[in-house]
């Protein structure tokens, strides 16, 4: 990315505060890939930009290369997820989801298969009808989708895995059972923590 005003829309995964009344923001971004901000001032109650970088709210960020890091300009909020806020169940979810992109994903490689698989679990899981007692086939589906899109999973997977791997997320629940989803976890966590361990070699 050159030193001109970038603009793209994004999911805000991370926040944490910096100095008096900046914060840093993690964003999952359609175009780039992971972007990191400094959005500064964005914690004085007179910034223009604090509802519309709201954690796990999607949002069109402007933003320009800094001294040190990318520096936020300006932001428009384009949908707000209360429900994932405010439901404990949604907000482990997404946050887990959040946790995988932070660790797994490299910065400024944009990726449309990954921008709409965060998409559309973020809108399924905001859904008022949402099953949450569904919620482990939901988050091992999810995975798994997330992980192939890496390049992280074997061409020999598991049944379950490959009765899921082609559906739409919201179809987990009548592809798989919660056996199938225990069995999956165990299939699953050795490469969630070799997707870690690629991203930081290769930073």
């Amino acid at each position: 990315m050159s030193y001109q005003l970038h603009e793209t829309e994004g999911i805000v995964l991370w926040r944490w505060p910096r100095g008096e009344a900046d914060m840093v923001l993690r964003l999952y971004t359609k175009e780039y890939g992971g972007v990191t901000l400094l959005a500064k001032g964005i914690r004085l109650t007179k910034s223009k930009l604090r509802g519309a970088v709201d954690l796990y709210s999607r949002t069109r960020v402007g933003f320009i290369a800094g001294k040190e890091s990318f520096r936020l300009t300006h932001a428009d909020l384009v949908h707000r997820y209360p429900l994932l806020r405010e439901d404990a169940v949604r907000y482990r979810a997404v946050g887990h989801i959040a946790d995988m992109f932070g660790r797994s994903v490299a910065d400024g490689e944009g990726d449309v298969e990954l921008w709409t698989l965060l998409l559309e679990a973020f809108s399924l899981f905001s859904e008022d009808a949402f099953q949450e007692q569904a919620m482990p086939l939901y988050m091992r589906s999810f995975e798994i989708k997330f992980l192939k899109q890496l390049g992280y999973v074997p061409e020999t997977m598991p049944r379950a895995a490959l009765a899921v791997v082609s559906l739409p997320l919201r179809d987990a629940a009548t592809a798989l059972t919660i056996h199938d989803a225990d069995g999956l976890m165990v299939f699953l966590e050795p490469l969630l923590r070799y997707a870690v361990t690629q991203r930081w070699n290769e930073a």
